[in-house]
This record gives C-alpha cells, sequence and structure tokens, in this order.
C-alpha cells in the first residue's frame, strides 16, 4: 500500500492536541502488513493497530502525562482522526474522508468507535467495536446512488476466520482467481495474502465486491 498521511487529534484528562496519522508498510510486525505511527507531545509512538500504539521510550510518554497500561499501549484517552477515502456518487466518484473517534478508556474495557462521513452536506454515521462493523452500518444508511468505494468493498478483500483486530483486513488481488474460487475455511486458509490494508484503502485493481464472492461471502 502507497502510505497514508492524515490529521487527528489526540485528547485525555491533560488536555487536546492535534497530531498527525502515518499509515504504511510495517517494518516490525511482519511481511505484508502495515503499522500506525504519530507523535503525541513529542513522543513519538506506533503498533499494529489504533488501539495498540505502543511508545518507542515509555519513561518519556510517563513523562509528558501519557497512560500506558500493562500491555505498553497507550490508553485512557481518545484518538480521532481524518482518514482518506473515496466515495461514489452516481457515476462519479471523488474524495471524502472518515472521521473516526476512538475512545480507550484505562484498562481497555468499554472500548468504543464513532465514524462520520459528510457527503454533499448530508452526514452518516456508524458505531460498533469494529471498523469493520461500523462502516457496515454506515454504509447501510446510505442512499441509492452513494457507494463507498474501498478496500472494504472490493472484490478481492477479506478477513481472517481467526478473527482481525480494531482495523485492517487482507488484500488478495495478486491470487484473486484462487481467492474467487474458495468455498471453505481451508481452502481460504491456503490463499497467498498480497498485504494488509485498512478498510479504507483504495488501489488501482479495485473492483466491486459481488455478494457471495470469496470466503466471506
Amino acid at each position: 500500500m502507497q502510505p497514508q498521511v492524515f490529521p487527528g487529534t489526540y485528547q485525555d484528562g491533560n488536555g487536546i492536541e492535534r497530531i498527525v496519522w502515518r499509515i504504511g508498510p510495517s517494518r516490525h510486525w511482519g511481511p505484508n502488513r502495515f503499522d500506525i505511527r504519530t507523535v503525541i507531545r513529542g513522543v513519538p509512538v506506533a503498533g499494529p493497530d489504533f488501539d495498540a500504539l505502543g511508545p518507542y521510550d515509555t519513561g518519556a510518554a510517563l513523562r509528558v502525562g501519557l497512560s500506558v497500561d500493562e500491555w505498553d499501549a497507550i490508553s485512557g484517552c481518545a484518538f480521532s482522526g481524518e482518514m482518506p477515502c473515496t466515495v461514489q456518487v452516481d457515476s462519479e466518484r471523488g474524495p471524502a474522508a472518515i472521521h473516526f473517534r476512538l475512545t480507550l478508556p484505562p484498562g481497555g474495557a468499554g472500548e468504543s468507535l464513532q465514524l462520520a462521513v459528510d457527503i454533499d452536506g448530508q452526514i452518516y454515521q456508524g458505531t460498533d467495536r469494529y471498523f469493520e462493523d461500523a462502516l457496515f452500518r454506515l454504509g447501510q444508511q446510505f442512499p441509492d446512488g452513494i457507494r463507498l468505494i474501498s478496500c472494504m468493498t472490493c472484490l478481492f478483500s477479506d478477513y481472517s476466520p481467526y478473527g482481525h483486530g480494531l482495523t485492517g483486513m487482507w488484500c488478495h488481488r495478486e491470487a484473486r482467481d484462487r481467492y474467487l474460487a474458495v468455498r471453505s475455511k481451508d481452502e481460504y486458509l491456503e490463499v497467498p495474502v498480497t498485504e494488509q490494508v485498512p478498510e479504507t484503502y483504495l488501489c488501482a485493481d479495485y473492483e466491486r465486491r459481488i455478494p457471495g464472492a470469496g470466503y466471506r461471502g
């Protein structure tokens, strides 16, 4: 995937500040995966998901008032961001941004995700635990003629049968024929993964998903 850079905020009991999110191919979390990076109060943080971001220097994080849980992840805060995406209105595609707000209570219990997108002055919203489900709820509100054009709605993307995190799914565009021929969990697990991508990402190989295709149907 091509790296994405977009604005956001970090908020905790000490205040709110603007940050810049960077999502791109990972150097630490395994082949074909992405990582998420930002800097909060001068402290670099990174991780494989928005709810698994850890500081490079835990001591520096604690000195500036960041809350770090027992797994060395930032908690007791709320993150927001304006994730770039593409929407199609009738036959015209154009850029948009999905606003997300992720609340991470201390200890992780009660984590919540809220999404919203403004399309031609109309706000559509979705709330759930995962990007997958929140985006589905958001898309259910779209009237005929509006569609999210992204990995979430692509013919060649899917989720692991073993589960997934807050955000991220698998792209199979380089093994599309094998993926589209899948009829069982065992068959799906043998399909090569091109890369992990955010649900809102879009590449040049996008094709609209057909109901019943691949493992997730």
